[in-house]
């Protein structure tokens, strides 16, 4: 079955309440997926997203890769189905 897959560093790093996430994403035949930071944050302050399909220029949805912040704790990339990548996220604890 292919699916919208990501990892999450386990090695966060902390300044004072805040906290940096990063980790990376497979959009394995799906253009958009969700992940859950509720386990670590209380909400997103900031988030950014890298593409590493050959090809990502412009954005989500065309031939690269946006992050929308969908709910307090929730990051949402859309991008071509198959796209790889990176993504950071700062957020409180």
């Amino acid at each position: 079955m292919m699916a919208f897959s990501s990892t999450i560093d386990t090695r966060a790093h902390s300044i004072g309440d805040l906290v940096l996430l990063s980790g990376t994403f497979n959009a394995d035949s799906v253009t958009t997926g969700a992940i859950d930071l509720s386990s670590h944050l209380s909400n997103i302050l900031s988030a950014s997203v890298n593409g590493d399909t050959l090809g990502d220029v412009t954005g989500g949805g065309v031939d690269g890769a946006l992050g929308l912040i969908t709910a307090a704790t929730t990051l949402t990339i859309d991008c071509v189905s198959g796209n790889t990548g990176k993504w950071t996220v700062i957020g409180r604890r």
